[in-house]
């Protein structure tokens, strides 16, 4: 429902040369938002989880923090 707030950069399975590399292609669609997420296919979501991050965020005494995470393993 919002276009304007999607970037892609759409490439073959075939030809990715990784996971590094793909993260990096990801980064380079960054074009100065407050916050960005990266994240892979095999995530979950709580309700209001946007709101929860930018909270733990704003308790961060570093001017650019990073939240990071090896998300739970699931079927």
């Amino acid at each position: 429902p919002y276009p304007d707030q999607v970037r892609v950069d759409p490439w073959d399975h075939r030809e990715s040369k990784g996971v590094c590399w793909a993260r990096h292609r990801t980064q380079l669609l960054w074009q100065g938002e407050e916050y960005t997420l990266m994240i892979d296919s095999h995530m979950r979501f709580v309700e209001g989880w946007d709101e929860k991050m930018i909270s733990e965020l704003a308790e961060c005494a570093s001017p650019k923090p990073i939240m990071t995470c090896h998300p739970a393993a699931y079927t």
